[in-house]
């Protein structure tokens, strides 16, 4: 039973990264994965060059010894190497699950070099993801009939893309009943509605009932994974008084 939240690293240039930005970042980490079950760190959110997820792993685990990892790998413009490489040092850094997905494009970004799906049914299919539970992504209204090549990569399971109604999660468990589901939530904060307009979400569907709304999720699955761009501190408040 668990309730994850997500991390987005701080960004980076080629010249510099803001090393008290970093800071304030990996202790903000370190205080909300004290209080939930899980934290998930994301690699460059909308092709923003941003700190490795591995690195923020390393310290977050010096931290906090045996927390509960999982991070995003793009494949976009990785060399099959490169991902072998990732996947390793994922391991190595105390990660127990790795969520495949091509990544956002840029104007200056490479064409899609690997297929989320095929890198997925090579790992599984390896001996190298031994401690690394495999995820692909699923979205929140799917074409089964088109999710074949997913479905027959066999990941471990799926993370959903952000959820706004529970029938939404009810329907992809009942209709991928052999994998592990994590469902995406977005915390209900005026200062998410720009991450909610992007994203097509209308909170407005939970955000009276958000806490009841995520008990329903974790529920049927077990798992949820709490993402809050815009309020941090919000979301800590309530992870606080939510702790499963």
């Amino acid at each position: 039973m668990t309730l994850r939240y997500e991390a987005n690293p701080p960004k980076t240039s080629q010249n510099n990264t803001d090393a008290d930005s970093v800071v304030q970042f990996l202790e903000r980490l370190r205080r909300t994965a004290e209080v939930c079950g899980g934290v998930h760190i994301t690699e460059n959110v909308l092709g923003h060059s941003r700190v490795s997820p591995i690195l923020v792993g390393r310290h977050l685990y010096k931290s906090i010894p045996g927390v509960k990892m999982t991070l995003t790998m793009r494949v976009r413009d990785k060399s099959t190497s490169e991902i072998d490489t990732f996947v390793q040092n994922s391991m190595d850094e105390g990660f127990s699950g790795i969520l495949v997905v091509a990544g956002d494009g840029t104007p200056d970004s490479p064409g899609l070099l690997q297929i989320p799906s095929s890198i997925a049914y090579r790992l599984r299919r390896s001996n190298m993801c031994k401690s690394l539970k495999v995820y692909l992504s699923v979205p929140t209204d799917p074409v089964y009939a088109h999710m074949k090549t997913k479905i027959d990569a066999r990941p471990h399971g799926f993370m959903t893309q952000v959820v706004q109604n529970y029938s939404q999660v009810q329907d992809i468990v009942a209709n991928l009943p052999d994998f592990d589901i994590i469902p995406i939530a977005l915390y209900p904060s005026p200062k998410n509605h720009k991450a909610a307009s992007f994203l097509q979400i209308d909170m407005s569907q939970y955000a009276d009932e958000f806490p009841s709304f995520v008990n329903r999720i974790h529920d049927l699955t077990g798992d949820v994974l709490l993402t809050s761009p815009g309020d941090h501190a919000s979301l800590y408040k309530f992870l606080v008084t939510h702790q499963y």
